[in-house]
């Protein structure tokens, strides 16, 4: 057998590539999965209680619910913090909360951006640059103005004073705008001639042509407003039945069984959101891009 030629030798070197990458892009690929779940996994592990197991080696009749009892305790204990709410009450607060602030701030950013390119408007841009000026300011500046605000207004201790102050969003703003100015505006003229006024042409072409950017909008605003702790623990001075899943798991302590279950239960709607919403996200970001 003849020895192979030196100058076919980079060929094979490509060649012996070419038949080792997909082995080491799964490899990568797994490698980060097991980086990034890791840790989830640690936890789901840390908020079941395993004294069932070891203790006998093996799950005999009933000890299911043993080994998720840290989870039963969260989710029935009306009393769990002496404040007459159980992890169940607390998951309804949260998603009342970030589903009222992702909602408000949607809608309030569609709005802003829609008056801001579509009418005509004296000092636009000087208005534009007034949403976004609060971005640049550290958010630890603005709580204490707000919150005096907020109790004059007589918003403290509900659900009220956990969403209103915090709807105004200037990245929303901004998001919505850049995407609305990609459509043409002959479009907005054709309409006018067909009679359609301003909110016709919003609802009947601008929104649904803005699915996409509205349901990713609304997926990373839900996913902010469910991580929500500082302000929600402000605002509810007295009343702790408004208590939300985060203010829930620094009560109960992050390294008990008690927290790590609250910290799984915590993950689960903002991953059911995204898993819903991911179509829609990239569709969103791809028109962003563009």
């Amino acid at each position: 057998m003849n020895p192979p030629d030196i100058r076919d030798l980079p060929n094979l070197i490509a060649t012996s590539f070419m038949r080792t990458r997909p082995l080491a892009d799964h490899l990568i690929l797994i490698l980060g999965c097991a980086f990034m779940m890791g840790p989830v996994a640690l936890l789901v592990l840390a908020s079941l209680d395993m004294s069932a197991i070891l203790g006998t080696g093996m799950l005999e009749r009933g000890s299911w619910a043993a080994v998720f009892g840290p989870y039963n305790q969260v989710l029935f204990t009306e009393d769990l913090f002496g404040n007459g709410v159980d992890g169940t009450g607390m998951l309804i607060n949260s998603v009342i909360v970030a589903g009222g602030i992702a909602i408000l701030k949607t809608g309030l950013s569609l709005l802003a951006a829609f008056a801001l390119v579509c009418f005509r408007l004296r000092g636009a841009t000087f208005l534009f640059g007034l949403i976004l000026l609060p971005m640049f300011f550290p958010i630890e500046t603005r709580i204490l103005p707000t919150f005096l605000v907020t109790d004059d207004l007589g918003l403290l201790n509900s659900y009220s004073g956990m969403i209103l102050p915090i709807v105004a969003t200037g990245l929303g703003t901004l998001v919505f705008r850049q995407f609305l100015r990609q459509i043409p505006g002959e479009l907005f003229e054709a309409a006018q001639l067909d009679g359609a006024g301003p909110i016709r042409f919003l609802v009947d072409i601008l929104i649904p042509l803005s699915l996409p950017m509205i349901a990713a909008l609304f997926a990373m605003l839900f996913v902010l407003g469910w991580n929500q702790y500082l302000w929600p623990l402000m605002i509810n001075t007295t009343a702790e039945e408004y208590y939300t899943i985060v203010r829930g798991i620094q009560r109960a302590g992050t390294g008990s069984s008690t927290g790590m279950a609250l910290g799984v239960l915590a993950m689960l709607p903002p991953v059911v959101v995204m898993l819903i919403a991911q179509r829609w996200i990239l569709r969103g970001l791809a028109q962003a891009l563009q």
